[in-house]
């Protein structure tokens, strides 16, 4: 019979093999979406460079310490500059994020149901999606993950070095580490002491937390003396994104909107089962000392890591919310898998669950409709359908400066593809001969019914696979 510690092993081989098979997949694919500027610019800039400036430029400069463009770059060094090398780069802290996940699972799920809790945690698919780019938000992860257990564990020097790399991965590792502060305080302060006992425990748990934020302070100092801006400056090419909305209708809009990417791609069966739990085992749910704990956590984590995203006009990205997912997810499963429910049930919701995030993959909105392409599988036919259409535009002699698209389509082919092809097609503006056009690509309403109006452009070639395609455009003559 196969007992419960060699079924929860199977579980963790089982994700591993999952995540060592979709980065091997796709270890040939381009640089996507964000990461064409947040890894490939950055770190092509290093490297071509050999690491004379610790400081961007102005022009990709995206406020927060470059560490992850530098890790990039220092891979290229050793080995070569190469797409494969870039992804193989996020293998360790995607295989990492299986197993702190799977030491969550055991401080708070019976011993049982571990492996199944694991698999729910890793199926998710913007974690998926992340997981086979060259993403920033694949170490976030690993060292969010790092640091919860690190503060569960009470292991100080862990925990410094979690919130060390976090201030170091981006400005939302720093609202993470936030987070993890307000759960070590929760944890690990006697709150219960003489006030100076109290004040003495904070000094010296503060310790865990300088050395990250004197990093962040020298950064930040240096950065401001050489350019005279912290964050982003008023010229930034991001800057649309940090305009802060018009009013409160807008305000109630990104609210709405957070609401939405909580639930989207699957993760309504997620909140189905929590609402169904929370009626019918709410006082059970009550007496647990690790689901109230989880609970406060979750909640704290859903307050504070979108406080810098409401405000503003285009910051309500998918994989900017991957830690309230994972957060939410080890949540529910350790209400599912308490001992208060029947062993069926639990397989059943195990097994509604896991249909709702595999089949989450294969929502594609309408056209008109803005999707987080990079936090979905459903994306990855785009590489295969790009490579056929840029190989119809060379076949067809069509000069790259006649052809006009949009993001992430327009870097150099050098940025996307590390191939040493500097050609690029041109921003959309309408008055090109050539459109290249995906629906991974979320344009405008007018952009959408300008290229689609058979009065003034014609579909000369169209490549579709799946529910992704891309279609070729020609001007019609006046």
């Amino acid at each position: 019979m196969m007992t419960a510690k060699i079924q929860n092993r199977l579980c963790l081989y089982f994700c591993w093999i999952i995540v060592l098979f979709l980065v091997l997949l796709t270890r040939h694919n381009s640089f996507f979406w964000d990461t064409v500027q947040l890894a490939s610019k950055h770190a092509s800039y290093y490297y071509s460079s050999h690491f004379s400036s610790l400081l961007l430029p102005n022009d990709m400069d995206s406020g927060h310490i470059p560490t992850f463009g530098i890790y990039i770059a220092l891979s290229w060094e050793i080995f070569e500059r190469s797409l494969v090398v870039s992804h193989l780069a996020m293998l360790p802290f995607a295989l990492g994020i299986v197993w702190q996940a799977y030491k969550l699972c055991s401080k708070f799920i019976p011993e049982q149901f571990i492996g199944l809790a694991l698999i729910l945690i890793i199926a998710d698919p913007s974690l998926l999606s992340q997981m086979t780019l060259v993403s920033p938000d694949v170490c976030l992860v690993f060292f969010f993950f790092w640091g919860m257990n690190a503060v569960l564990e009470n292991n100080k020097l862990a925990l410094a070095f979690a919130i060390l790399f976090l201030f170091l991965t981006s400005m939302r590792g720093m609202m993470v580490s936030v987070c993890l502060l307000g759960l070590d305080l929760t944890l690990n302060i006697n709150w219960k002491t003489a006030a100076k006992n109290i004040t003495n425990f904070l000094l010296q748990r503060s310790l865990i937390y300088w050395p990250a934020v004197a990093v962040f302070a020298a950064f930040s100092s240096y950065h401001y003396y050489q350019t005279g801006w912290i964050g982003y400056h008023k010229d930034s090419p991001w800057a649309e994104s940090f305009e802060r909305v018009d009013d409160f209708r807008s305000l109630l809009f990104n609210v709405g909107l957070y609401g939405w990417r909580l639930l989207d791609y699957g993760r309504f069966g997620c909140w189905i089962l929590f609402f169904i739990l929370l009626a019918l085992y709410g006082k059970q749910m009550a007496k647990s000392q690790k689901i109230k704990l989880l609970l406060f956590f979750t909640v704290g984590i859903m307050i504070l890591l979108p406080m810098n995203m409401i405000w503003a006009k285009n910051l309500m990205g998918f994989r900017y919310l991957i830690p309230i997912y994972l957060t939410f997810s080890l949540l529910v499963s350790s209400i599912l898998f308490s001992d208060f429910l029947e062993t069926k049930w639990k397989i059943a919701a195990f097994f509604f669950w896991v249909l709702c995030l595999i089949g989450g993959n294969f929502i594609v909105y309408p056209d008109k409709i803005a999707k987080g392409w990079d936090s979905t599988l459903a994306h990855l036919p785009y590489y295969e359908l790009r490579h056929q259409a840029v190989a119809y535009i060379d076949k067809e002699k069509i000069e790259y400066n006649q052809v006009q698209s949009f993001f992430p389509n327009l870097a150099t082919m050098n940025l996307i593809d590390l191939n040493k092809d500097e050609r690029r097609f041109t921003f959309y503006n309408g008055n090109g001969k050539y459109v290249f056009y995906s629906n991974i690509f979320n344009v405008s309403d007018q952009e959408y019914d300008e290229i689609h109006n058979p009065a003034t452009y014609k579909c000369i070639k169209h490549f579709e696979s799946q529910q992704v395609f891309i279609d070729i455009f020609e001007k019609i003559k006046p």
